[in-house]
């Protein structure tokens, strides 16, 4: 009997220092952060999202451009 009482005092002691000690919460708390962040990133960064589509525009608006000042070059300089 001496014995579970002891076993049982052990247990008790375990469970109350594990219930104080924060230090498991805080990791959690951390990993539910990071995971929502990587959430939002992936969502903003996908093919087909914001970011995707606005680089697509400038690129597309810089290869407008280019081919603009290209062709007019080439015409000025056959012309002359």
């Amino acid at each position: 009997m001496m014995y579970l009482s002891a076993i049982r005092a052990q247990a008790r002691a375990f469970l109350g220092k594990f219930i104080k000690n924060e230090q498991g919460v805080t990791a959690i708390e951390y990993a539910v952060v990071a995971a929502g962040i990587a959430v939002v990133v992936l969502a903003v960064f996908k093919a087909g999202g914001p970011v995707d589509q606005m680089l697509k525009n400038t690129f597309d608006q810089l290869k407008t451009k280019m081919q603009t000042v290209i062709t007019g070059a080439g015409n000025s300089s056959s012309g002359s």
